[in-house]
């Protein structure tokens, strides 16, 4: 029997991202790879590295030297476009992928920004993977807007945070990682900052909700105790760890769905 062709979308979700490398563990494990990826936001840049490398274990050993717990690093305060410039990330992902092309990856991989001009999405299908990811992260009003050709390019989460439909048509099987969960939406007290929170979330929820419509299976890692609970400084290696697990345990439940289509 011809072996199906496996597409992966990973989705955009800012920290609950890690959680997509456990999700990629244990599929892996079990033998099952992508054939193609599509990454929105972080998912974008967990793709980049997956595609590249080709290897979960390879992954995990680089991200280890990933500066984690000192996150504040990237922090280049901006007065034009966003609160950060970018230049310090940017230069991270250059040297980490350094003259890197999408169309040259091991995995052949889309990433997904959104032109703030036209509202529309932009897929990159080739170029430099480093530009590629730096503008699909550029969450509005945090990071400076990307420059490219005549577009302004911003956080891809925007017009499609769990990106299943622009994953190559020659895939059998598609499976969506959404990282945007109902147990979210508990908290019942608000204050201005969490007003604006929630209504972000409830965007992306429901955007992701639409996304995730055309995919054969969802793996949806419920991060809602984390990510409730961090913040940019609270973040450790300790949450990254908690988040990995996460990944996991929600992939070994979707396993025998998989098996199944797989198997059809």
């Amino acid at each position: 029997m011809k072996r199906k062709k496996i597409g992966i979308a990973l989705g955009s979700g800012g920290l609950r991202g890690v959680a997509h490398i456990g999700v990629l563990k244990v599929l892996e494990q079990n033998g099952i790879k992508p054939d193609f990826l599509t990454g929105s936001s972080i998912g974008a840049l967990i793709a980049a590295y997956y595609a590249n490398l080709g290897s979960i274990e390879e992954l995990e050993k680089k991200m280890k030297k990933w500066p984690i717990d000192n996150l504040y690093k990237f922090l280049d305060i901006s007065w034009s476009g966003g609160l950060i410039a970018g230049d310090k990330f940017s230069n991270f992902l250059e040297k980490e992928l350094s003259g890197l092309m999408i169309g040259k990856t091991k995995i052949p991989l889309k990433i997904l920004a959104t032109d703030l001009v036209s509202g529309q999405t932009h897929i990159f299908k080739s170029g430099d993977l480093a530009k590629a990811v730096r503008a699909s992260i550029s969450v509005p009003l945090m990071f400076k807007p990307i420059k490219y050709e005549n577009k302004l390019l911003v956080d891809g989460a925007l017009s499609s945070p769990v990106p299943v439909k622009y994953l190559d048509e020659k895939s059998d099987i598609l499976i969506a990682v959404n990282l945007y969960h109902k147990n979210e939406f508990v908290k019942r007290k608000f204050n201005i900052k969490n007003v604006a929170l929630r209504s972000t979330r409830i965007t992306l929820f429901n955007l992701a909700k639409q996304d995730i419509e055309e995919a054969d299976i969802t793996i949806a890692p419920d991060t809602s105790e984390i990510i409730s609970s961090s913040s940019l400084s609270k973040y450790s290696w300790k949450s990254v760890e908690k988040l990995i697990k996460i990944g996991e345990k929600e992939a070994k439940k979707m396993l025998p769905e998989i098996k199944e289509l797989l198997n059809k």
